[in-house]
């Protein structure tokens, strides 16, 4: 036996303080008697104050249900699990049971909160596995066809820029891992759904026979004087200096009125193998796509939505497997130079698939089993975030300069530093990671802290991957070893980051310097100031410790701000202006 469903009805309506769980769930189980058909009958084996559990017979399925009332703080909460044979995805009597139960109670209670739901959870597995197939059939037939037609370089020669820059960091991840398959391509793998339907309707252009340019290599007038004359204008105007961001939209409209479809992908490549039209293909992709999104972020689905969802998909599925049949058809006589590439992608796919499944077996589990492109990922993102609080703190001094730079991991790097803009000091920090991957690796990177390039102090952050074991009796993975994250170091570097910053690169207001150069070194870091409780000589040189023989004030003696002789200080000056 199992737990399929479990819900909570909050907060009941017109609350009495001598709610009766018995009646009420007596005259529940009732109406379900009465209602819903192919109720045999029920039986409360097992009652309480506070909870209740009966069996009900639907045709030749028995389910067993309990109830939990709860009253707390003037809440009151009724809490309904379901259990019985694990068949949910074909066990039409579940669903019309949960529902019915649920619609019984509804009117009853302000809330209901639906915590479980085993039967939904494996209508999204199953939608989960036609949603691949889809995809994937999809991805195989652009590949197939675009590489027939237009070559095996069809992705960085003819796709758009966004496309490509959008795909850029996630360019063939599958592949990178496998690094056996680092040398075929894998152009589509990575790609999401609501793009591969721009592949499938993109269009490239060309110049029109009869262009601006033809004409403005000739004598004769050009059919749009007024295009002609604002291209010269443009044009003229960008080489004398504009910025091409005051003309650019006007001169995209000149320029695409003398351009003309060269390529329409639909068209010449793909609708002599679809048996629809390009229209309705993107309009069935649309609703497809939506339907994928339901189903990937774990929205409740019950049997109807289930129902019309598989349908949907597999006729979108019987479409595409439709078009690629005619497509491999038209091929027979030419397939050999193809079978290589279509192996590998074949390849690559089932690998896409083995991850995916990894994947499934860690979010089964509950544990994290991170690969060293997540690891690292993982380490960076910490790292990053401590080195934003620093920078963030110290955020309003204008004494120093900071600089932070994303580390690769790849090497031994410095990804920190500051630079004090009086003082001849710096600290930086230096990251060097060692990364196990493996289930229950162990990794780390270690930060070594510099103060004017001595080592001050070397700090760890560490990550111990997860580890899960197939358990035969329970039919699933179950966490072996639970992953941790450990970054106490980074917090012990911020400390020590922040000590050196008090004791040795102290802050310097721009008032306490000098408008003058030092004598010595010729740097604007001579010091006037007494009281910034540096313990420095007036005069003296924060960068060199050069001392400066500074002037006075030719009235009251004072240490002027300048480096000529028989002048007053601000305050004389006012004063005698004032007299």
């Amino acid at each position: 036996m199992s737990d399929l469903v479990r819900f909570v009805m909050i907060n009941q309506r017109n609350l009495k303080l001598n709610f009766s769980l018995e009646t009420y769930t007596n005259t529940i189980l009732t109406k379900l008697k009465n209602n819903l058909e192919g109720v045999k009958g029920f039986q409360f084996y097992s009652t309480g104050m506070k909870t209740r559990k009966c069996s009900i017979i639907i045709d030749v399925h028995e389910y067993y249900i309990s109830f939990t009332h709860i009253l707390s703080n003037g809440n009151s909460q009724l809490k309904v699990d379901i259990s019985g044979t694990y068949l949910p995805l074909l066990d039409q009597n579940l669903h019309d049971l949960k529902i019915a139960l649920k619609n019984e109670m509804i009117d009853h209670w302000e809330q209901c909160l639906w915590l479980e739901d085993r039967q939904s959870e494996a209508f999204s597995e199953n939608l989960y596995r036609s949603i691949h197939s889809v995809e994937n059939t999809l991805r195989r037939l652009i590949n197939t066809i675009l590489f027939y037609r237009l070559g095996g370089d069809w992705w960085e020669k003819y796709m758009p820029t966004n496309l490509k820059s959008t795909y850029s960091r996630r360019n063939d991840p599958y592949k990178k891992r496998a690094r056996s398959f680092q040398d075929v391509h894998t152009n589509l793998m990575s790609i999401d759904t609501v793009d591969l339907v721009k592949i499938l309707t993109f269009k490239t252009y060309k110049m029109k026979e009869n262009n601006l340019f033809n004409y403005l290599q000739t004598e004769n007038e050009y059919p749009i004087k007024n295009s002609s004359q604002r291209f010269k204008y443009i044009m003229s105007d960008l080489l004398n200096g504009q910025k091409i961001e005051l003309h650019g939209p006007e001169l995209t409209t000149i320029l695409k009125n003398e351009m003309e479809i060269e390529i329409d992908f639909w068209r010449d490549f793909f609708e002599p193998w679809f048996s629809c039209n390009s229209r309705e293909f993107q309009g069935k992709w649309e609703s497809f796509s939506d339907d994928r999104n339901h189903v990937a972020h774990n929205k409740l689905i019950d049997f109807k939505l289930y129902l019309k969802y598989k349908k949907s998909m597999e006729h979108l599925l019987e479409l595409i497997e439709e078009a690629e049949k005619k497509f491999n058809n038209h091929l027979s006589l030419d397939m050999d130079k193809y079978i290589e590439e279509l192996e590998s992608m074949a390849v690559i796919t089932d690998y896409e698939t083995q991850y995916d499944f990894s994947k499934k077996i860690s979010e089964e589990s509950g544990v994290q089993i991170l690969v060293k492109e997540e690891i690292m990922d993982l380490f960076k993102g910490k790292i990053i975030e401590a080195f934003d609080n620093i920078r963030e703190d110290i955020y309003s001094r204008s004494d120093i300069e900071v600089t932070i730079t994303k580390p690769t991991l790849d090497n031994t790097e410095i990804a920190f530093e500051i630079v004090h803009n009086y003082f001849n000091n710096k600290l930086h920090v230096d990251v060097e990671a060692y990364i196990d991957s493996s289930e229950a690796g162990g990794s780390h990177v270690k930060i070594t802290l510099y103060y004017n390039n001595e080592v001050e102090e070397c700090f760890y952050i560490t990550f111990t991957n997860g580890a899960a074991r197939f358990d035969e009796e329970q039919g699933c993975y179950l966490p072996f070893l639970q992953e941790e994250l450990n970054i106490s170091g980074l917090d012990k570097l911020e400390t020590e980051i922040h000590y050196i910053l008090d004791a040795h690169m102290p802050e310097i207001e721009n008032d306490e310097i000098a408008d003058f150069p030092c004598e010595d070194c010729g740097r604007h870091t001579v010091n006037i100031s007494e009281f910034n409780g540096l313990h420095i000589d007036i005069g003296t040189c924060l960068y060199c410790n050069h001392t400066n023989h500074l002037k006075k004030c030719i009235h009251c003696g004072d240490v002027i701000n300048s480096a000529e002789a028989n002048k007053a200080c601000d305050s004389c000056i006012i004063h005698y202006t004032m007299v």
